[in-house]
């Protein structure tokens, strides 16, 4: 019992590392875009090494072959999860990285939602938790006395928060049946080929090699590729092969709170008690939403239940 318990506790580390990583990947790429960096090119680098880096870590850990219905659904979920990106990066370049972070969080509260349109039938707390999160938006983006502090990078971000809903609902339902490491390299290979294909047709002319092929950026591509997609993805694969799905999703909350944290420190956004009490309040929000059994997980837990009985 204690080493099953200490072995949860590793990959609990593990992922909670992991939310570091990519709270601090915000301004890695706040960074790039800043240096005007192509957005799509920013992706195209990103996931181009971020799939090696998993294809290498799925020989490692002799996953079985990939076969050609797990590359379907890893198309169609990939096509979701390039929408995702590609909006929260656009969001990134018309915002800062706090903000950005804490507005593509708000997926784990779009998630109940949509699965509660989804079945017609109104549920009470996914609405309260998205009303408490309004509020703490509300707050943290101080817009009672600014009305222009939501502006488009905030929509952005807050339409990519949609998209990893959507994504998250797509790979629950076509995904979760293959391999882990194969449905997340047959995924994040689709996010390199949209990334390509986008940046071919609409940068071309916008590409500065002179100014993109720097250590600085060479570096910065390498932690957003190999750490903050490729390791990242993988470690997630594995603390959800070992961490119930509840504590995963409270635990990825954290994401949005170290984006706050690094954009703090690193001088792109300044401490305010707007800040501080909206964030504890859009965590609290998202921490219920997380915590709360989905839909399907609650039928099951009756029907377990009513199975103990008989």
């Amino acid at each position: 019992m204690e080493s099953m318990t200490s072995t949860k506790y590793r990959y609990l580390f593990l992922f909670f590392l992991t939310t570091v990583i990519w709270g601090f990947g915000f301004l890695v790429v706040k960074n790039l875009t800043n240096r005007e960096t192509p957005v799509y090119f920013i992706l195209t680098g990103r996931f181009v090494l971020g799939a090696t880096t998993l294809c290498l870590c799925r020989k490692l850990a002799k996953s079985p072959k990939l076969c050609a219905k797990e590359a379907r659904r890893g198309a169609i979920c990939g096509t979701v999860l390039f929408a995702a990106f590609a909006t929260q990066t656009w969001g990134t370049t018309m915002t800062t990285p706090a903000k950005n972070g804490m507005l593509t969080g708000t997926y784990v509260l779009f998630v109940p939602l949509f699965l509660t349109a989804m079945e017609r039938k109104i549920r009470l707390r996914p609405i309260v938790d998205a009303a408490i999160c309004s509020v703490g938006l509300f707050i943290f983006f101080e817009v009672y006395r600014d009305t222009t502090a939501f502006n488009m990078g905030a929509f952005f971000s807050l339409v990519s928060g949609v998209f990893f809903a959507v994504h998250f609902l797509a790979t629950e339902r076509l995904a979760s049946r293959s391999d882990p490491l194969n449905s997340a390299v047959s995924q994040l290979a689709t996010v390199a080929v949209w990334a390509i294909l986008f940046s071919a047709l609409f940068e071309r002319d916008k590409i500065d090699f002179a100014t993109i092929a720097t250590p600085r950026s060479a570096l910065e591509f390498l932690y957003l590729g190999a750490i903050s997609t490729g390791f990242a993805y993988w470690s997630q694969v594995l603390a959800q092969s070992k961490l119930e799905s509840t504590v995963i999703s409270v635990v990825a909350c954290l994401e949005s709170i170290f984006a706050v944290v690094f954009s703090i420190i690193f001088g792109y956004e300044t401490i305010s008690v707007g800040i501080v009490v909206g964030s504890l309040i859009v965590l609290v929000a998202t921490a219920r939403s997380a915590a709360a059994p989905l839909p399907g997980e609650e039928k099951m837990k009756d029907e377990n239940a009513g199975e103990k009985i008989a």
